[in-house]
């Protein structure tokens, strides 16, 4: 699979033309990119002393010396819930003056444009630290969103409150390998998705994922109406990441109206009070506290939505019996469903595996996924399976239910009456 983006090294000119590409879909990863517009060293500090007001110094020492992707090995769950607050509160006082310098830097805008009040301060701890304290995971999603912590599933950014027109400013603080980072699903970029709340709907394809190793200060910028999702974390790294939303024109919000957008002639300045009226001069942010306040007072309520699979039982076994086809049928390295529950892989020319449909993780559909590495790559985190055992990088999750298959000629027996009992991958 070739990657659908374009990639400028160290040494090579920002291109020209920049917003205008993005805003048509194109997709860049910058190297260096924080460097080079003189605001790595600030960002990187304020990460350092929101660690510090909420772990201590001598949390802060080990992580100046290891790294911030070893801050789990430091510090608890519960300190870098509170450090993400901390670098928030600071940052959100700072990123006046970073995105003056990254709108101009980057994408060329020297207008007024508007910005996310707040950037999006990120730390993604590894999997099997997380699923020892799924309560902070789901306290902290619920308080301040997915991808902070714990993965956000597969979405644009205007389903969960926020401009469909802005383009995203993806950056890494510490050394993001792919195992740990954004994934993008280009493929869908112009298509009608279904969705589920603010998630992809459990039957959508989003198509080809699109995955990235950064070094810090690296930055993917893309249109934030490109599906994109976290990769579940199956490195024994933390993910640091920030991210800025930056809108050229006047930001519209199709759907809800949450987050907060500032004028950049405005903020900053004396006049910083008034820096977000221009953006709420509109009826989606009316309609928006009018639905909030409603709902408070019991007078709406929520509206019936479609129920996503991925909710349903992972133990429900598939109905017994053979399922037999053709070996020709189904194209190398591609996956087809050949009942509810269970779907078959042909990886390479001759290696087939029949397993589970449902992800161990979210239950999400792996009929619908891809064979990345000679792995069943999940469409939802991109976690990849062993298609030999079922087994993931995550030794706390169980392995796929696998199926025993028989090949003779063209014809391909997968036996559905005594699937292999999924166990922790460890």
């Amino acid at each position: 699979m070739q990657p659908k983006y374009t990639e400028i090294a160290k040494d090579e000119p920002i291109p020209m033309g920049l917003t205008e590409k993005v805003i048509e879909g194109e997709v860049f990863v910058i190297r260096g990119c924080l460097q080079r517009l003189g605001v790595f060293d600030e960002i990187a500090a304020t990460s350092i002393a929101g660690i510090r007001d909420a772990a201590g110094a001598e949390v802060v020492g080990k992580i100046k010396r290891e790294g911030f992707d070893a801050i789990h090995r430091f510090a608890s769950l519960d300190q870098i819930e509170t450090a993400t607050d901390k670098i928030y509160e600071h940052a959100c006082d700072k990123a006046p003056d970073w995105v003056s310098k990254i709108a101009p830097g980057l994408l060329g805008i020297t207008e007024p444009y508007f910005f996310e009040r707040g950037p999006n301060i990120r730390f993604h701890v590894p999997y099997d630290i997380m699923a020892s304290n799924v309560e902070a995971m789901d306290r902290f999603a619920s308080k301040s969103g997915g991808g902070k912590l714990a993965p956000h599933p597969n979405h644009r950014d205007s389903w969960v409150g926020c401009p469909d027109n802005l383009i995203n400013i993806w950056a890494a603080v510490g050394p993001i390998p792919e195992g740990n980072g954004l994934t993008l699903f280009p493929d869908a970029f112009t298509r009608d998705v279904a969705r589920v709340g603010a998630s992809i709907a459990f039957d959508e394809n989003p198509g080809e994922p699109l995955n990235f190793n950064l070094e810090p200060g690296d930055t993917i910028v893309f249109h934030g109406e490109h599906v994109h999702s976290s990769v579940l974390n199956r490195t024994d790294g933390t993910r640091h990441a920030v991210s800025f939303r930056i809108v050229k024109e006047k930001p519209h919000f199709p759907n809800t109206h949450y987050h907060r957008y500032a004028h950049s002639s405005l903020a900053g300045g004396p006049l910083d009070f008034f820096a977000e009226l221009p953006a709420n001069l509109a009826w989606s942010y009316v309609e928006t506290r009018l639905g909030g306040a409603a709902k408070k007072l019991g007078l709406k309520k929520e509206e019936p939505q479609r129920q996503n699979r991925s909710h349903a039982s992972q133990d429900k076994k598939p109905l017994g019996g053979k399922r037999t086809f053709s070996l020709s049928s189904l194209p190398e390295n591609s996956l087809h469903a050949i009942t509810d529950e269970v779907c078959v892989a042909r990886i390479g020319k001759d290696k087939i595996a029949a397993f589970d449909r449902k992800c161990p993780h979210g239950g999400g559909d792996l009929a619908l996924g891809v064979i990345l590495d000679g792995e069943i790559t999940c469409p939802w985190h991109n976690l990849r399976f062993d298609p030999k055992t079922g087994a993931s990088a995550c030794q706390t999750l169980k392995r796929v239910r696998m199926y025993d298959i028989n090949v003779e000629g063209d014809d391909v027996t997968v036996s559905l009456d005594n699937p292999h009992a999924p166990a922790a991958s460890g």
